[in-house]
């Protein structure tokens, strides 16, 4: 098995047209760290998060080491604990959920609608309902938007409303999508990014939150630095987080910020050619955002019919140096995970088997052509 982990890794390295990528701006990171020669290093993270609350709507922000730190300081402003339940999306990558066991907490899985991909409001309405007493309460609701595509925030946000629930947005694959002209991120009471280096705008690293609510922003950010008091000597009186942002982080997140707008838009034409060369097969289909909505397309994901054995098609691309990747494999089912309470509906279970994550920088042209011979 080790040997299998081994190999797999190393094939990863060595495909010739990578799931997800950007180049390395070299120049503009010298340019930047040389800006700030001889300068307070924090102060490039203090910069960053000008540069994105700028693009959030101007909204207060607070830089951290990873989208999953943001996330968890999120439940930790929300003081989600031992015991507690939270809603999670049983179609994502397990950072989703990670935090939400940091916490003591335990997950109630919801599952997929068909348009978004994303949680199904009819389905976490029956959660909000089954889990409503005072002993057995869901406490917060996080909501990720798959591969960027947003998720349908009106809905979710209006059984918020109804249960009195804050609602968490995982917008780390997001970055760019917007709900109704309003960033995704920035529609939830709490929003995170993560600035991971396959992400479409990446830091190498590096996550984000934002919120409204001056006392989870000041909670966050002091939780974040280690919890300490603001005193001239170090003085504390509870447990923290090694969680802020390093200024090198920062410095090429500002290199990517000036350009998150381009990035963004290259994402979207990529989707938009594989969507055009499909949009006839009547065995090929993907995520659509809703009316009044724009995906960001951080991964160009479709879904293969059954008769197009996809498994099959994704073992061709590899052995031809593409690297692809199948549909979240639903966190229910995982070994850990699969004791926790779930309100399922089974369409994520068919995702993880007919949904291919396409190449979606370069090689993205001859990985269509390649497609094109399999199909």
């Amino acid at each position: 098995m080790l040997d299998f982990i081994i190999k797999k890794l190393l094939l990863k390295y060595v495909l010739k047209h990578p799931l997800s990528y950007n180049q390395i701006d070299i120049q503009g990171l010298h340019d930047v760290l040389l800006n700030y020669q001889h300068r307070n290093h924090e102060e490039i993270v203090f910069d960053f998060e000008k540069a994105t609350s700028s693009q959030l709507l101007n909204r207060p922000v607070v830089a951290v080491s990873s989208g999953t730190a943001a996330l968890h300081l999120a439940l930790a402003a929300l003081n989600i604990g031992a015991g507690d339940l939270v809603a999670v999306p049983t179609f994502s990558y397990v950072a989703s959920v990670n935090p939400v066991l940091y916490t003591g907490a335990k997950p109630v899985w919801i599952d997929s609608e068909e348009t978004t991909w994303n949680i199904c409001p009819e389905l976490l309405a029956k959660a909000l309902k089954k889990f409503n007493t005072k002993s057995k309460r869901i406490k917060a609701i996080i909501v990720v938007h798959n591969y960027g595509v947003p998720a349908n925030m009106k809905e979710i946000m209006a059984l918020a409303k109804r249960y009195a629930v804050p609602v968490i947005e995982d917008a780390a694959e997001a970055w760019g999508a917007s709900i109704n002209g309003r960033p995704c991120g920035s529609v939830g009471d709490i929003g995170v990014f993560s600035f991971n280096s396959n992400k479409t705008v990446t830091a190498f690293g590096g996550g984000l939150l934002t919120t409204l609510n001056s006392k989870w922003e000041k909670r966050t950010r002091f939780l974040a630095s280690q919890a300490r008091l603001p005193k001239s000597f170090y003085l504390f009186d509870e447990a923290g987080f090694n969680y802020r942002m390093s200024p090198l982080t920062a410095a090429y997140g500002l290199v990517q910020m000036k350009q998150s707008q381009h990035l963004v838009v290259k994402r979207q034409e990529i989707f938009t050619r594989y969507s055009q060369a499909f949009k006839n097969h009547p065995k090929i289909s993907w995520a659509h955002p809703l009316e009044g909505d724009v995906a960001s397309r951080w991964l160009s994901a479709f879904r293969f019919g059954t008769s197009l054995i996809p498994q099959k098609i994704a073992q061709s691309l590899e052995n031809a140096g593409f690297e692809v990747r199948r549909g979240w494999n639903p966190l229910h089912t995982m070994k850990h995970l699969s004791a926790y309470p779930a309100i399922n509906s089974n369409l994520s279970e068919r995702l993880f088997q007919e949904v291919i994550c396409l190449p979606s920088g370069a090689g993205s042209e001859q990985c269509l052509n390649a497609l094109r011979e399999l199909i």
